[in-house]
């Protein structure tokens, strides 16, 4: 079985990649099985898909939402990305201490485009407003990243 760490590239490159992550419906098998063809990236309505690591398809949620269309999934001849999965991924979001709305400004643009409403705004004294991400809820799409201008949201596998 293939295994490539990105974390680790990404390290050793002196950047993180925090933000990108493996495609939707994924299968175990899936450096194995993905033949790396591009097919995925051409139909994917949010054009979220990019060519990763070894040219392996990665989601790069800086540049918005997963749909969870799934054409990935209908595009891929190779069997690496199956849609009849339970969950498309087991992705959730936190939001760092360095949130505008939580620090006094006004801000609420990942809340705004939360669709299942994960992202929550807790009314405190002086004006702030101190977000909150229901686990439950949350899907992992992903949206709320983009939309961010300080980039403190952050997407990871859930516990």
């Amino acid at each position: 079985m293939t295994t490539i760490d990105t974390a680790r590239r990404a390290f050793f490159r002196g950047r993180a990649e925090s933000n990108k992550h493996n495609v939707p419906w994924a299968v175990d098998a899936f450096l194995d099985l993905c033949s790396r063809c591009g097919d995925c990236l051409r139909v994917c309505e949010e054009a979220v898909l990019v060519a990763g690591d070894g040219g392996f398809p990665t989601v790069d949620f800086t540049r918005g939402g997963c749909t969870f269309c799934a054409a990935c999934a209908g595009a891929c001849r190779a069997g690496a990305i199956d849609a009849g999965l339970k969950a498309p991924w087991q992705l959730r979001v936190s939001i760092g201490e360095h949130c505008l709305s939580a620090r006094g400004t006004t801000c609420r643009a990942c809340g705004d485009v939360c669709e299942p409403q994960a992202i929550r705004f807790r009314l405190q004294t002086r004006g702030r407003a101190i977000p909150s991400v229901n686990a439950a809820l949350c899907s992992g799409c992903g949206s709320c990243i983009a939309t961010c201008p300080t980039r403190v949201i952050q997407i990871e596998e859930a516990a």
